[in-house]
């Protein structure tokens, strides 16, 4: 077995379990998701199905630009809505845990911001583009802050037409919310500036070799 094999193995695990994971997230969210049908909460039940629909999006998108992708954006997008709308919503963690609210925001922000790096760095790295380090880490930023405040104006419009509590103590928590987010947005964009200069990472590894699967078989999804 040579050295490339070896290195192979250990992360064909790793893509296992985290697919894993995700899948049992995604089950967790359909049986959440038919729970409310059952019981009637109509609203719960449409929410559970757009939030279960959301799990898929990364696979959607590496389909669809042909672009493969690490499993982690799966991995990390079921732990996330599962967290948002399992427990914070359907189990009332928002209201039983004060910094419930605080750190998914955090954890979106951040998300948010490495899904428009890891964009932008599949076209950096297929030579599509070429781009400084410190326009990659500020459109990293960008992205994961428009994200964020998209969110805000659409909890603001849900609480204004349809009566919603969504931004719970108004301005404070609006604020709050995207301090938290801009805060999430600059780890990201750290996180984006530095990883041009170091590719060692796993992730970096991971990425690196998906893409060049996809150089070597442009062909292979369809």
């Amino acid at each position: 077995m040579s050295d490339a094999e070896r290195k192979e193995v250990p992360e064909s695990w790793i893509d296992r379990i985290e697919l894993g994971i995700a899948a049992i997230l995604q089950v967790g969210l359909f049986l959440v998701t038919v729970g409310a049908v059952i019981e009637g909460h109509w609203l719960d039940a449409f929410n559970g199905t757009i939030v279960l629909l959301l799990t898929f999006a990364p696979a959607l998108l590496e389909r669809r630009l042909r672009v493969p992708l690490p499993v982690e954006l799966t991995l990390v997008t079921s732990v996330f809505l599962y967290a948002s709308f399992a427990l914070g919503e359907i189990r009332d963690f928002y209201e039983k845990i004060w910094w419930w609210d605080l750190a998914l925001h955090g954890l979106s922000a951040l998300t948010a911001g490495i899904i428009g790096f890891l964009s932008i760095y599949v076209f950096y790295m297929t030579l599509r583009v070429r781009i400084a380090a410190g326009w990659i880490a500020t459109i990293t930023f960008a992205i994961a802050v428009s994200i964020g405040t998209l969110w805000e104006i659409f909890e603001f419009l849900m609480d204004w037409f349809f009566g919603f509590n969504m931004q719970k103590s108004g301005l404070v928590d609006t604020m709050t919310d995207l301090m938290i987010d801009a805060a999430g947005a600059a780890i990201a964009a750290a996180i984006g500036y530095f990883y041009v200069y170091k590719e060692d990472s796993l992730l970096g590894r991971r990425l690196i070799r998906a893409v060049a699967l996809h150089k070597k078989n442009p062909d292979k999804q369809s």
